[in-house]
């Protein structure tokens, strides 16, 4: 299971919590997504077993400014 916390220029932060599973990941991605431009942080606590796997769906973050911490 993983807990996300989205983080932006203004405003709350936008807490997510699922499985590392295609869908609950696409749920994520898209809340991320919709966060638009002022989306600038996505901070992650999963085990350290499943983060291969996180990081591996969740490649792009970086490249569209969105940057990904994970936690332990």
């Amino acid at each position: 299971m993983f807990h996300a916390t989205i983080l932006r220029d203004v405003g709350r932060p936008l807490r997510v919590s699922g499985q590392v599973v295609p869908y609950d990941l696409q749920v994520l991605r898209e809340h991320v997504f919709a966060r638009g431009p002022r989306a600038t942080r996505l901070e992650v606590r999963l085990p350290a077993s499943l983060r291969a796997a996180f990081v591996r769906a969740l490649r792009d973050l970086e490249q569209r400014g969105i940057e990904l911490v994970l936690e332990p």
